[in-house]
């Protein structure tokens, strides 16, 4: 047979080949990925690119995804909103899954990521409103970012590896989830703002031993069901509403000795029943205790440094007695307002006395040390109970403002010492009936 015509013969020979070759293998070969009955096959990166371009309705039969080993990154949004995906196998090799990923994959309940895992980062929004029921975080993972299971209304539980490589949990990372407890692995050095808000069910936390977080960012637990938690030791700073309206919290245990600050609504709303601010603690930010109603016991260290008290900090809490720390010089507006106390010590440190910073208390006898130079309007507004106020400087403060003790409808004496100057002068002159020397 002449050379010519065996080549010929093969030729048509492979086109009949190709002509009864299976279409799945042609796909496979020309988009780098397969779909058959309902589970796509991701075999090479160049098939997400070919999968972005398929027909809506063609995604729409996807309820299992394989991504093949070789397979590094997934890239931002490759199969949000595949309203019917059921679950997902992950590679090996894999070590970033993109942003929006998984975005509100609605029927997602299961994500398979294999044992020796090499994933570092799962991307913003990744798992985002998907029905993830639980999932165990890779020990190789460093971080995930914002957002990334934000929403999953069915997932209930989350396992961090005790001895992992993870550093970051994002914003919102794990928020408006039903956790209903959380262990916070070693690793972590940052908790970004709102991680864990509004995780309505997560009564549980835990910080592992050792762990070197210096902050616990804002709002990270605020709306959750916590009824104790302990400050790691490591911590500086707790911003604000970090633990707000969790109305189940009656204790907080600030363990080391590294805290310096308690930010704004750090604790508003909570149920806490006594609280010991340590030595080290130099801030409390305004609002930090507001409307702690259950609050009873309010204690500071000997040998605090505490040299900020913000405005309504202890604002309506159920504190009883309070001795103002000597490392204090101003009591700022409201700090008290609206709360229970009945006994105060104001020290010799303090030299203001700002607006409104016991009005409408349970107050029934004040000594205004010689130190306080300024006691602003209002300062013991309506405290029914204030029965006797000593002044123990010769000389009034230098500023005395307006209706520093009206309506202390039991008022029955000013003391003032032998001879006192200033105690008659204006906004004074209202009060000249209960001054006594």
């Amino acid at each position: 047979m002449e050379r010519s015509t065996v080549t010929n013969l093969l030729i048509c020979l492979f086109m009949v080949f190709l002509l009864w070759m299976p279409k799945g293998l042609l796909r496979a070969e020309d988009s780098g990925y397969v779909l058959a009955d309902g589970k796509l096959t991701i075999l090479t990166t160049e098939g997400f690119g070919k999968w972005k371009d398929v027909n809506p309705k063609t995604k729409l039969s996807v309820t299992k995804i394989k991504i093949a080993e070789g397979i590094r990154n997934i890239p931002t949004y490759s199969f949000r909103e595949l309203v019917c995906l059921q679950s997902v196998e992950l590679p090996v090799s894999l070590e970033t899954i993109g942003g929006a990923a998984f975005f509100r994959c609605q029927r997602l309940s299961r994500v398979r990521f294999p044992a020796n895992s090499n994933l570092k980062v799962i991307g913003a929004h990744a798992f985002r409103e998907t029905g993830l029921e639980s999932v165990s975080i890779p020990v190789s993972v460093k971080e995930i970012r914002n957002s990334a299971f934000r929403e999953c209304g069915r997932l209930s539980s989350v396992i961090f590896p005790e001895k992992g490589a993870l550093e970051i949990i994002g914003e919102w990372g794990f928020s408006q989830t039903p956790l209903g407890s959380v262990s916070i692995p070693a690793s972590v050095r940052d908790i970004k703002k709102a991680a864990f808000l509004e995780c309505r069910h997560l009564s549980s936390l835990k910080f592992s031993q050792g762990i070197g977080l210096k902050k616990i960012n804002a709002g990270v637990f605020s709306l959750t069901a916590l009824d104790s938690v302990e400050i790691p030791e490591s911590v500086r700073v707790i911003e604000e509403r970090a633990f707000s309206y969790c109305r189940r919290l009656q204790s907080v245990t600030f363990s080391g000795f590294e805290l310096e600050e308690i930010g704004s609504f750090a604790f508003a709303e909570a149920a806490l029943r006594s609280v010991f601010i340590p030595a080290s603690v130099q801030k409390i930010g305004s609002l930090a205790f507001l409307d702690c109603k259950r609050l009873r016991s309010l204690s500071f260290a000997e040998d605090a440094n505490l040299g900020s008290m913000g405005k309504a900090a202890f604002y309506g809490t159920g504190v009883r007695f309070v001795q103002i720390p000597s490392s204090l010089a101003v009591i700022d507006a409201g700090v008290f307002s609206h709360s229970r106390v009945r006994f105060v010590y104001i020290p010799e440190s303090v030299v203001a006395i700002e607006k409104s910073a016991f009005s409408y208390t349970r107050l029934e006898t004040v000594l205004i040390p010689k130190s306080v130079k300024l006691i602003g309007d209002k300062a013991f507004y309506n405290c029914s109970r204030l029965k006797k106020v000593e002044f123990a400087s010769f000389n009034a403060p230098e500023k005395f403002g307006k209706d520093v003790f009206d309506m202390c409808l039991s008022l029955t004496a000013i003391y003032i010492p032998k001879e006192g100057k200033g105690y008659r002068s204006s906004n004074w002159e209202k009060y000249e009936r209960f001054i006594k020397e």
